[in-house]
């Protein structure tokens, strides 16, 4: 037959004219092989009668259209999967069937499936794995069994004529995948380099680990261009896969250790349908065994293209993954699944004095913009920063920007260098320090301050007030400035917003990319809300225009949101100037239903209310998230090194005992360690709390010392009177009593010695109020010239009287308090 005439109307699809009008001598290509599998004279896998054809058609649009009731559907389904467990291994090679096909399986029961995947392996399925239309239908199948397995599969009340139960069901089910399994793992080594049958396999994993891959992981392009286009014909699959049982996990592990010990593993990285596959055997055992995710990591790393070098003069000592078409994408699985080990020692081998280069390489860049968005540590960034921080410029020069921009997402993860990157940037789009403020013009416009302004750099200021305003904002530079207003000190941003000219808010806010930028400017963290609303009142008679705008719509949402009640009434009565153009607008309408403009005219009052009501609900919950989320370490370190009692409350105390200066005065022994005990005391970081903590042993036997010894030590009252009464000693003793008082209060002691304080507490008042003072000061003189001539030996011995005396006194109250007395 002649090809159709050029105006005429084309045949329906290729499928339809390869079926019908193809000769029977030729071979039409309808598989990877070529004229395998004949059937019958002339025949081959693949060809089917044209009744067979319009049968399926049939079935595919009865499906599209739906059914009246569910009983007509099961009967409908019935009598189709029977048709297609007996020719499934013709039907799947076919290109329409496959297709519709892959449709019907989603409305399989668990049954059907059964009977399906049993005559696909009695017809060798892992050669069906490469067909180049029967792939995409394995797929499917292996897809579908954790849907059926977690006991959601679509159509769960489908009858069937056998009476086998579901638990029985789904046993077999995964006794036979697991089967197949087995059977692919003894022919994996032509599955992992076939294109169709890799696909297959990358399936296979993402069921084996109970881990949802991306489409664009397991799907090829093509395939997944045909099911979007399909996408109503399709049964809804949206399913909650369950954790794997533990047979599963067992079969992905040998399906490892055959991948590991295929011949030739080097050439696997680099090659173009087992380089994806190694990457989705490395995504799904990073979330199920990280440990053998880990030696394929080293395996893959000690590959030949790991360690051979590029041979161009520009690349030296560049390993070849990181600019090879296929390996490079291995290189970005690497860096995310990598444990910090290995994660190491491929930053400092590959990457490490190398960042310029491969920023600069069509290919390498894209690895190294995934090793700036996986950079694990402070000093990993800090590093990083160091070499590639002088060649922005450079960077900027060759349209390397998205190096730059990862770099600024980097800051902003670990919060470090934020500054040193703003300066950087600065000196990159040479913006003079007299005219920062043109700092978000020149970086959306992603062009140096000469080409933005058309004025020299070391213009005077009278050319540069004559520049040119903002008209265009790109992708790269919208990004940039996305970033920079997440950062802890967003200023410059800020500043250059707030001096930018109404037409250029109105040309930011009214762009795609451009929007952006005050969306974040106006949800930032970083940002406070008095620097928020000078802006908001800038804006004010922009409002109906963005309102009528498809992308200033969006930044008046965002407004609306984080705007006062003040400033909302103010944009309410802006819009309401101009409610014809508003309403009438496609986007206008939607700005005035959610602003609640209709009930902002009659009740002004209440629209008050309720819009103060709705603010107080977003701060609260706002603090509420603030509450539940975990403390950082930084911002503990900053609370107590903030603390202004060491430094600023003790300067006047530390400045008398002389801390610092060189003192003349000589003193006793023991006051000078006296001295040096509390100056130790006060200049420690620790004071007041943490050290009476780290003491508590310490405090414990001085309480005991003091309140049980019967006046033998030394009290400090007499060392006052022989003392000269200087303004210096008081202050010392001041300081020194001090901390005893918060020490005594402060002190958690066991019950027992909180009896003994409180029986000792009475007697000592009785003491001090029924002896006279003349003869108390006398036996405290006798006591301590004892103290003076005894040798400790009799100190020792007055120590255990006073103890022997104290149990005596707790045998006879042992439980009176001293106010009961």
């Amino acid at each position: 037959m002649a090809p159709p005439k050029r105006g005429g109307k084309a045949p329906r699809g290729r499928s339809r004219y390869f079926d019908k009008n193809t000769l029977q001598t030729q071979k039409p290509h309808a598989g990877k092989h070529g004229d395998r599998g004949y059937e019958g004279p002339d025949r081959r896998i693949g060809r089917l009668e044209p009744e067979t054809l319009g049968y399926y058609r049939r079935v595919e649009q009865q499906l599209k259209d739906g059914f009246e009731e569910e009983e007509e559907k099961c009967l409908f389904l019935n009598n189709v999967f029977t048709q297609v467990e007996e020719e499934i291994h013709l039907l799947a090679c076919n290109q329409t069937v496959s297709r519709i096909l892959e449709t019907l399986l989603h409305h399989a029961s668990t049954c059907h499936l059964i009977n399906i995947i049993s005559h696909l392996k009695q017809n060798n399925f892992t050669s069906l794995c490469t067909d180049r239309f029967a792939g995409y239908v394995l797929q499917t199948i292996v897809c579908l069994i954790p849907t059926h397995l977690s006991g959601n599969s679509a159509s769960k009340g489908v009858t069937t004529q056998e009476k086998t139960t579901e638990k029985e069901e789904l046993d077999s089910l995964r006794d036979l995948f697991l089967e197949v399994c087995e059977e692919m793992v003894q022919g994996i080594a032509p599955l992992v380099r076939d294109h169709y049958g890799s696909h297959v396999l990358r399936a296979v994993f993402e069921t084996l680990s109970g881990v949802k891959l991306e489409q664009k992981m397991v799907r090829s392009r093509l395939s997944l261009g045909q099911q979007n286009k399909g996408k109503e014909s399709k049964a809804p699959s949206t399913v909650t896969v369950k954790p794997p049982p533990p047979s599963f996990l067992q079969m992905l592990q040998q399906f490892t250790k055959a991948v590991l010990d295929i011949e030739d593993f080097s050439g696997l990285v680099s090659h173009v349908a087992a380089s994806p596959l190694l990457q989705a055997l490395l995504t799904v055992l990073h979330k199920v065994d990280q440990g053998l995710c880990t030696q394929v990591c080293q395996q893959v790393m000690e590959s030949g293209v790991f360690t051979r070098t590029c041979a161009e003069s520009e690349l030296s000592g560049v390993c070849l993954a990181l600019v090879h078409q296929h390996a490079s994408y291995i290189v970005k699985t690497l860096l995310t699944v990598a444990d910090d080990t290995t994660y190491r020692d491929l930053f400092q081998r590959h990457f490490m004095w190398r960042l310029v280069p491969l920023s600069l390489h069509p290919v390498a860049t894209f690895g190294l913009q995934q090793l700036l968005a996986t950079l694990r540590t402070e000093d990993q960034l800090t590093s990083v920063l160091d070499e590639v921080m002088p060649h922005f410029e450079d960077l900027l020069a060759h349209g390397k920007a998205m190096v730059l921009i990862n770099l600024a997402d980097a800051c902003v993860r670990h919060r470090t260098g934020q500054r040193r990157f703003t300066k950087k940037l600065l000196k990159a789009f040479h913006i003079p320090k007299n005219d920062r403020l043109r700092f978000v013009q020149v970086v959306a416009s992603l062009q140096s301050y000469e080409l933005f302004t058309g004025v020299p750099e070391d213009s005077s200021e009278e050319q540069q007030k004559t520049a040119k305003v903002l008209t265009t904002v790109t992708l790269q530079g919208s990004l940039l400035l996305q970033y920079l207003l997440k950062f802890d000190d967003p200023s410059d941003v800020v500043d250059s917003l707030e001096a930018m000219s109404a037409q250029e808010l109105q040309t930011l806010a009214c762009n795609s990319f451009g929007s952006r930028v005050l969306e974040t400017f106006l949800t930032s963290p970083t940002v406070s809300e008095k620097r928020r609303k000078p802006l908001l009142q800038k804006m004010m008679d922009l409002y109906v225009g963005l309102s009528c705008d498809k992308f200033g719509s969006r930044v008046m949402d965002v407004v609306w949101k984080v705007a006062p009640v003040g400033v909302k009434a103010s944009i309410a009565e802006k819009l309401v100037e101009k409610e014809d153009r508003v309403r009438s607008d496609q986007y206008g309408r939607y700005v005035w239903q959610n602003c609640a403009i209709d009930h902002f005219t009659k009740h002004k009052e209440k629209w008050k209310d309720v819009q103060s009501a709705q603010e107080k609900k977003r701060k609260l919950f706002q603090e509420i998230l603030a509450e539940e989320s975990p403390p950082k370490k930084p911002k503990k370190e900053r609370k107590e090194t903030a603390d202004p009692k060491p430094a600023d409350q003790l300067a006047p105390e530390l400045a008398i005992l002389g801390v610092g200066v060189d003192q003349e005065e000589e003193e006793d022994e023991e006051s000078d360690s006296a001295d040096s005990v509390t100056c130790v005391s006060l200049c420690s970081k620790d004071t007041p709390h943490l050290q009476k903590t780290k003491n508590k042993d310490k405090l414990k036997k001085e309480v005991q010392d003091s309140d049980w010894e019967d006046d033998n030590k030394m009290d400090t009252k007499p060392k006052k009177k022989n003392v000269d009464t200087g303004r210096l000693e008081e202050d010392k003793l001041k300081i020194d009593t001090k901390p005893k008082k918060k020490i005594k209060k402060n002190v958690d002691t066991d019950r027992l010695e909180q009896d003994k304080l409180k029986i000792d507490a009475k007697p000592k008042k009785k003491r001090k109020k029924n002896i006279d003072t003349d003869r108390s000061e006398h036996n405290k003189m006798k006591n301590t010239q004892a103290a003076v001539s005894d040798p400790p030996s009799s100190e020792k011995k007055a120590k255990k009287k006073v103890k022997l005396q104290e149990k005596k006194k707790r045998k006879k109250f042992p439980k009176i308090h001293p106010k009961q007395q």
